[in-house]
């Protein structure tokens, strides 16, 4: 009886008790089975609510955990960012003195320096103009040849364009033209004079130039050519204004061509990305605090005084120690930062970090090589902290991942104990209702049976003698 709810049991009790003593009184004519099985079934139910209770626990905390170990990943992932050689410490950036003349781009295989650029001529493209077509005119069935390339008797590509018959109009040859897969696309222009098929090629510079021959009418081309630079005094010739890192000879940059201007060299640098640099450290300093505070919490009291769900598992005091530490470690021989602490990612009282914006940025900008090491050399901290993470993390023999599966082993066994006691809980409840059935039946009789004694003894003699005594 220990473990019952005692307020409970004696109220149920006591409203039994009433009942039959109302049958016995004549009150009613019997007790109501129903509500009275129903009564002692929530008394007998009991144990199992308590199962019950430490199974809402249990979902609790593992929801909780579950929070936690998608944090842990999240942080991971962000030390992994870091520790990546192709990732964010990788990126490079470029700066141009004049970037209307020059821009440009670069990807991580980039090596930083500064270089000059004289541009002296930008790439065209060549495009070819028919004679004026009087008003009405159709190119209707008409074959247009063009020519590609610097030298039209050795073209680079021909295309032969047959206009349709049904084409009427130069505008509807224009939209033949532009629907086949040419090397051209072709507008009508209109003037006072007459209207004009122009052509433009598709390819810019000396190897796109055209070359146009029908004989529906006559065509005037206009030459593209090659746009012309120096690189570090290197002469660079390039079909088209932008310039690929293997024309330019710029290893993993770009170079964007927007004017020609031989007077005026262009400083371009090259350098690593403090900004992607300082986004990937926030964004693991951000993933670090999610954590941090989330273990936290469950050592913060409410307004009742209650603590988190976790706060009594051990492993989490564990985790929350393990990760202080790996922020606080040192490592050796990665150049001058040994800790974060070092580079100005400081660690707070209730152990989340914060970061020194400026004593970063004079680290990325002045020392950039050894923060990339400090994060990425094998005797760097990074190294160590992506190892400590894979431990974390680990979906099997992770603290959390481990803390889970005996958790929802508990789970489950208190599962089979509900259902085992449903099965003893309705026998019990066929039980009660056939007892209290037979008392019922028996109480529905006690008015019959006092009625019948009622009868019998108003039947007896009367005794005036034995009534005055």
């Amino acid at each position: 009886m220990s473990s019952f709810n005692t307020g409970l049991y004696g109220s149920t009790l006591g409203s039994i008790l009433g009942n039959v003593n109302d049958a016995f009184s004549g009150k009613t004519t019997g007790i109501d089975v129903s509500t009275v099985v129903s009564e002692l079934m929530v008394v007998e139910r009991q144990p199992e609510t308590v199962l019950q209770n430490q199974q809402t626990t249990i979902n609790s905390q593992v929801s909780a955990l579950t929070s936690i170990g998608t944090q842990l990943s999240t942080l991971q992932d962000s030390v992994n960012s870091l520790t990546d050689v192709l990732g964010a410490f990788s990126q490079m950036t470029t700066g141009s003195s004049d970037s209307a003349i020059v821009s440009a781009t670069a990807d991580n295989t980039a090596t930083a320096g500064t270089h000059t650029i004289v541009v002296s001529k930008l790439a065209t493209t060549s495009s070819s103009y028919s004679d004026y077509l009087p008003s009405g005119t159709s190119l209707a069935g008409a074959q247009i040849t063009v020519n590609y390339g610097s030298d039209p008797n050795n073209p680079v590509k021909t295309d032969t364009i047959n206009i349709p018959s049904s084409d009427a109009t130069l505008q509807q040859a224009a939209s033949s033209i532009n629907g086949g897969s040419y090397g051209v696309t072709a507008s009508v222009v209109t003037d006072s004079t007459g209207s004009r098929l122009v052509l433009v090629s598709k390819t810019s510079g000396a190897a796109g130039n055209l070359n146009v021959s029908t004989s529906a009418t006559n065509f005037t081309s206009a030459a593209g050519i090659d746009a012309q630079l120096t690189v570090d005094g290197v002469p660079v010739d390039s079909a088209s204004n932008t310039v690929s890192a293997s024309t330019s000879g710029l290893a993993g940059v770009t170079l964007s061509l927007g004017a020609a201007d031989v007077n005026t060299p262009v400083l371009l640098s090259v350098e690593p990305d403090t900004t992607q640099a300082s986004t990937a450290i926030q964004n693991f300093v951000t993933a670090y605090n999610a954590v941090v505070s989330s273990i936290n919490s469950q050592y913060t009291t409410d307004a009742n005084g209650n603590e988190g769900v976790l706060a009594g598992d051990s492993m989490l005091r564990t985790l929350q120690s393990e990760l202080l530490g790996m922020a606080s470690s040192a490592s050796s021989g990665a150049g001058q930062y040994i800790n974060l602490l070092s580079m100005g990612i400081e660690m707070q009282d209730d152990g989340t970090l914060q970061i020194n914006t400026t004593s970063l940025s004079q680290a990325l900008s002045s020392d950039f090589s050894d923060v990339q090491s400090f994060f990425q050399s094998t005797s760097g901290w990074g190294h160590l902290a992506s190892t400590q993470m894979q431990g974390l993390t680990d979906p099997t023999l992770g603290p959390v991942a481990a803390d889970i599966t005996g958790l929802n082993s508990t789970n489950q066994s208190l599962t089979n104990q509900i259902n085992d006691f449903e099965v003893q809980m309705t026998a019990v409840q066929q039980q009660l209702t056939t007892e209290y059935s037979n008392l019922n039946a028996l109480l529905e009789q006690y008015p019959m049976l006092i009625q019948q004694t009622a009868a019998q003894l108003s039947s007896l003699p009367s005794n005036n003698s034995n009534n005055n005594g």
